[in-house]
């Protein structure tokens, strides 16, 4: 009798999908007639950290029973196991005999980047030979950032792996009868259900959304971003499903290039002057889109380049600048929406019962949190972690630093929150849904509540000060005062040198001649760098790209 082969094992982490999936792909080709299964961990120092919220654990819980569905029709097992992850890998390959272990490469927080590395370790002390692949468009140990535009565009158009169906006949008895936890609740995992409003988890859910969006919703995307009135139908909301891993970045790009393509031919033939609109409308937005899936996983390089950007301030000239002023009251106030700036409060309270933003709204946020309210970026990082469902490490620490001014490399961008819900929701749709205490207050008065006369106060049934609060802080006060600081800040010679460290080390190559521009960084900042008062509450949505490249 011939000697059955051990198993392979595909260690899922934020990749819990079975489309363009390189790592079960490789498993199952290397498999030459043997077995694969899958293995989930709920890691308790994961589960411990500061910015995991149930909201995100029931999103996964709804990816994996999605995922098992699917790899049943593979003839492939789907483990899930509680404990360090290092210690459940030994004991599956005790219990198997598995020799090797494929996973996805991961671009998380200090305490995964920790725990990646113990496996490692793991591995090559017990002599599992351990392969990892890369999920996106980010490069381990990157030496320069020269070249990495091109990178990832090549990497973007390489094609999908191809995930097989195992033989009925090659599934390994002891993985039949492996135990598993199953599926675990959030209150399993230690957290409180708190009551949410959020997306459904889930690969086939994300195919329907990627599906609807270049079919249907994408038209609008380029001009419906902003405002937080047509954001929620106009954005892709795929951004969830990206953190997670339930659809790839490469699979959003082919459809997007795909969808381009086609756009482009109708437009070429295409004589009606009305439909020829529609489709420069279509056009404007895929190349929105597919600049911010460029930028998604530019910022993830970030933390991957330098894995203490999640603590530490990315130019150390901004080290102490806030620090030592923070308030908990006005932590408090911008926490629960009560900062009597109703555009801020009804973002606020939006993000905590739906775990989303668009991008505007949340560059909004973070900004009234740093200049309006001068607090450091670290507190109010851990908030919104906890409170995006989309939560992607090395896009939200990169975006905290570079809305916040620490980054020594970006143009200060300033909202004024007054300016910003006018144009954005002149109406007030958005604040009255949010904020009931405003809801008979009249359009005039809106955005600026703390303007009603006595008289419009009580027929709206609005007290301001009792009702809803009085502005915590006088915006444009504020706004002189965080100016004043970081331009004598950056008028400082070692500072100006700090930043173009950073500059050489994460600033974007946009072409070839990129290398020679960082040269020229090293010798003196950008004019962008330099505080720039015109731009202030004005970010165009060309601008506004960069903020949060989530949607």
């Amino acid at each position: 009798m011939s000697k059955i082969s051990p198993p392979l094992c595909v260690w899922l982490k934020r990749d819990l999908r079975v489309v363009d999936h390189a790592a079960l792909s490789a498993a199952i080709e290397q498999a030459q007639g043997g077995s694969v299964f899958c293995v989930f961990i709920y890691e308790p120092e994961i589960l411990c950290q500061p910015e995991m919220n149930s909201k995100h654990l029931t999103f996964q819980r709804e990816c994996l029973i999605d995922l098992e569905k699917s790899l049943q029709k593979l003839k492939i097992r789907l483990i899930t196991r509680q404990g360090d992850a290092a210690v459940i890998l030994e004991q599956l390959r005790t219990e198997t005999g598995f020799q090797k272990l494929f996973a996805h490469e991961e671009t998380g927080t200090a305490v995964s980047y920790a725990r990646d590395r113990h496996v490692r370790c793991w591995a090559r002390t017990v002599g599992v030979k351990f392969v990892e692949f890369s999920q996106n468009g980010v490069v381990r140990r990157l030496n320069s950032r020269d070249g990495w535009n091109s990178y990832w565009e090549s990497r973007m158009n390489q094609p999908q792996a191809v995930v097989h169906s195992l033989h009925r006949n090659h599934v390994n008895k002891v993985v039949l009868q492996l135990p598993s936890v199953g599926f675990l609740e959030p209150t399993d995992l230690g957290h409180q259900i708190n009551q949410s409003d959020c997306q459904t988890g889930g690969e086939h859910a994300a195919g329907e959304i990627l599906q609807h969006f270049v079919e249907r919703r994408g038209q609008f995307y380029a001009g419906g971003i902003s405002s937080p009135v047509t954001a929620p139908s106009s954005c892709s909301r795929l951004s969830a499903h990206l953190a997670f891993g339930t659809i790839s970045i490469r699979r959003v790009w082919q459809a997007t290039e795909q969808r381009r393509s086609e756009v482009k031919g109708l437009a070429m033939t295409e004589k009606n002057q009305s439909i020829q609109k529609q489709f420069r409308r279509w056009q404007k937005s895929i190349q929105s889109m597919q600049s911010r899936l460029h930028w998604h996983c530019h910022f993830i390089q970030k933390l991957e380049d330098e894995p203490a950007i999640e603590h530490r301030n990315m130019w150390s000239a901004a080290n102490g600048l806030r620090e030592n002023d923070f308030s908990d009251r006005y932590f408090q106030a911008w926490k629960s929406g009560c900062t009597g700036y109703p555009l801020v409060d009804a973002c606020m309270r939006s993000l905590n019962k739906t775990g989303w933003l668009p991008f505007r709204m949340r560059a909004l946020v973070v900004s009234f949190a740093s200049y309006s309210l001068w607090l450091h970026w670290r507190d109010p990082g851990i908030h919104l972690a906890k409170s995006f469902l989309d939560f992607e490490p090395g896009i939200h620490w990169s975006q905290m630093q570079m809305q916040s001014g620490t980054t020594g490399i970006n143009t200060l961008r300033i909202y004024n929150p007054t300016k910003q819900a006018k144009e954005q929701d002149p109406q007030g749709t958005f604040i009255r849904k949010w904020i009931p205490e405003l809801v008979s207050v009249p359009n005039v008065f809106i955005h600026t509540p703390w303007m009603m006369p006595a008289h419009i106060q009580q027929s709206s049934g609005c007290t301001i000060g009792s009702l809803y609060p009085k502005p915590i802080v006088d915006h444009t006060l504020a706004l002189r005062q965080a100016k004043s600081r970081f331009t004598e800040l950056r008028q400082d010679k070692k500072a100006r040198n700090a930043a173009c460290a950073v500059a050489v080390r994460h600033g974007s190559r946009r072409d070839r001649r990129g290398a020679m521009r960082q040269d020229q960084e090293r010798k003196h900042l950008r004019k962008k760098q330099v505080v720039d008062h015109r731009r202030d509450s004005n970010a165009s949505e060309k601008q506004a790209l960069l903020p949060f490249a989530y949607d």
